[in-house]
């Protein structure tokens, strides 16, 4: 069976930006996994350039905060396809080694989640969202600030549970409220439901080389280390992925390195 990343474009701005084309820049290298786009609102002369890396477009009228829905029905549809399935953002992402090596080295687990490396009381952004989800919730609607955060830019899982998840975050997005839910912020407060699941791994930067994410690298949350190619722990393994590597302060050196060897931006 195959192995799928998807992702998704609202509009050419991702596409258009040196960050996607250093996301795409790192897609490309690899070949032992389908790779496919679902886009709304996405001009032609992008398409034509995301068909250059991707296998596969998907049309939709999904927007991006039902993004999950227009994933989720067309990957039911193709269960029998895929294995492992990886979804992650079309900018701020670079894939420095294959992930689905990973999920092979781990099947243990059916889902992968991705911690920050900080709890969601040391970070306003999810503060705020801790604090306007929990005014929705008629019950188990104690304070969960201590709970860490789950990135909602970088998950994956197998296909039948990453389904179930696609589901569960468009039901619980998808409702009236003074805010619009994020999927992030949804996932902060399942953290404490899921988080003792032995079939889930809560990936934490210390404890595995998934994936290391920039925001908590920015706040010191996190020390990594940068051997001028890849993001390392702290005993010099590279991550499988460096998400928001432009919120950090090795950025520039990211750049530098990959403006040369850019071929693709209009």
């Amino acid at each position: 069976m195959k192995n799928v990343l998807v992702n998704f474009s609202y509009g050419d701005k991702c596409i258009e930006s040196i960050d996607g084309d250093i996301f795409l820049n790192s897609m490309k290298k690899y070949k032992t996994f389908e790779k496919v786009c679902f886009v709304n609102q996405v001009s032609e002369a992008a398409q034509q350039k995301l068909r250059k890396y991707f296998d596969i477009l998907v049309p939709t009228d999904e927007r991006i905060y039902t993004a999950h829905l227009a994933i989720y029905e067309w990957l039911i549809q193709r269960q029998d396809q895929y294995k492992y399935v990886l979804q992650s953002d079309l900018r701020d992402v670079v894939l420095q080694r294959d992930p689905f090596e990973f999920f092979e080295n781990n099947p243990q687990y059916d889902m992968f989640y991705t911690l920050e490396g900080m709890p969601i009381k040391d970070n306003d952004c999810n503060m705020f969202w801790h604090d306007s989800y929990i005014q929705m919730l008629r019950s188990h609607n104690k304070n969960y600030s201590d709970s860490m955060i789950i990135n909602g830019g970088i998950v994956a899982g197998k296909i039948e549970s990453y389904c179930n998840h696609l589901l569960m975050i468009f039901t619980n997005t998808n409702r009236l409220s003074k805010y619009l839910i994020q999927d992030q912020q949804f996932m902060g407060y399942l953290y404490q439901f899921i988080k003792d699941n032995p079939r889930v791994l809560m990936s934490h930067p210390y404890s595995d080389t998934f994936c290391c994410t920039g925001e908590a690298i920015k706040r010191d949350n996190v020390k990594i280390t940068f051997d001028g190619t890849n993001a390392c722990n702290l005993n010099g393994e590279p991550y499988y992925i460096f998400h928001q590597w432009d919120r950090t302060e090795f950025a520039n050196q990211i750049l530098d390195k990959e403006k040369s060897t850019l071929r693709f931006s209009f």
